[in-house]
């Protein structure tokens, strides 16, 4: 059988600042993910889970007023729970814990629009970039994920990284030197050096194979014009290849 898609996944780094002081990059972290669905609307975050469970799940994000504010909600098993904070946009979800069987969903409001699961044996989701502003000078920041080839066997060949969509036209991408590499900067202010490229430009993985369980470091470059406009915005990246 070949690689499926769903076996190419995008875990973070260990080092996923939120300030412009602390380490960023470093190893994969598995418990991670940086992928969510945004809020489309002004709107409550509800949790459940798919059975016994009773971790709590901390909601952090931007309320209206464009203040980032937190929730804690204690899951109840397959019970939804609503929270009672109403959120603009939501940076990250993060579970007490990891559990080795239970899968959390996290809605838009009650019975609403799945944003985010955290599942088996993962703690987190969040964007990039937390808590980042513009300043008087533009100003550039750097953070780190890894692709993945999860398949138990099999080698994902012509293996190539391509960011392939930033509708605001503030990111580009650009490749570790090795695999499954612990590479980090000082902060995501520095650089990590490397060719960055924008959309529509495919990265050929080192030695252009990703053999069954290596990751590929790949660095997000986040590029913001001097008092830049407030950005609730996505970008996205693929990883893609050939498999018998």
């Amino acid at each position: 059988m070949s690689i499926t898609a769903a076996e190419l996944i995008a875990h973070g780094s260990a080092g996923r600042p939120e300030d412009d002081s602390a380490t960023s990059g470093g190893a994969i972290d598995l418990t991670h993910r940086p992928e969510m669905t945004q809020l489309t609307s002004n709107s409550v975050i509800a949790a459940v889970s798919d059975g016994a469970d009773v971790r709590t799940v901390t909601v952090t994000g931007r309320n209206a007023t464009g203040a980032i504010d937190t929730e804690i909600l204690t899951l109840t098993g397959a019970v939804e729970v609503v929270g009672a904070k109403t959120f603009e946009r939501i940076l990250k979800l993060e579970a007490s814990a990891p559990d080795a069987s239970r899968t959390v969903t996290v809605t838009q409001g009650s019975a609403g629009p799945t944003r985010a699961t955290i599942t088996p044996n993962e703690q987190d989701r969040s964007g990039m970039f937390l808590k980042s502003a513009s300043e008087a000078s533009p100003v550039d920041r750097y953070e780190k994920f890894f692709w993945k080839n999860t398949n138990a066997t099999l080698t994902l060949n012509s293996a190539e990284v391509e960011l392939t969509a930033d509708p605001a036209t503030k990111i580009k991408i650009s490749l570790a030197a090795t695999k499954d590499d612990t590479g980090s900067t000082t902060n995501r202010k520095t650089s990590p050096g490397g060719v960055f490229v924008d959309d529509g430009v495919a990265i050929a993985v080192p030695s252009g194979v990703l053999a069954a369980g290596e990751a590929i470091g790949t660095w997000m470059e986040q590029a913001l014009a001097a008092d830049d406009a407030a950005q609730k915005t996505t970008f996205t990246t693929q990883l893609s290849g050939t498999t018998v």
